[in-house]
């Protein structure tokens, strides 16, 4: 695991006019930052419905919408590259599902009227 100070290390310089920006002796415009689409997908199985499902199931299932996915992405986000798909199959005893929890206005939180 990286240390969380590792990626903001010196040499780093920001001149007072706002023109130069280096990061470990690189020009920021060197850099790009990492951008991705991340999509959560939950499929719940009601309550009560009595059935055992079993996990080449579950398997086989995750295999065909991912490889829905796939052939879809590249008509819909033609920009990616690649895709990472994490699947899990669990038993939710206790899932805790908050609701919001506002925060403070702010100017940089709140619509300009």
């Amino acid at each position: 695991m990286k240390n969380f100070g590792e990626n903001f290390q010196s040499p780093r310089k920001i001149d007072t006019m706002g023109l130069l920006l280096i990061y470990r002796g690189v020009p920021m415009a060197d850099h790009e930052s990492p951008r991705v689409l991340r999509l959560t997908f939950e499929f719940h199985v009601p309550l009560g419905l009595r059935t055992n499902i079993q996990g080449s199931r579950v398997q086989k299932a995750a295999e065909a919408i991912t490889s829905a996915v796939q052939a879809l992405a590249g008509q819909v986000f033609p920009w990616a590259s690649e895709m990472r798909v994490r699947h899990e199959w669990s038993y939710a005893w206790h899932d805790h599902q908050p609701e919001p929890i506002s925060l403070p206005a702010t100017d940089k939180n709140t619509p300009k009227t």
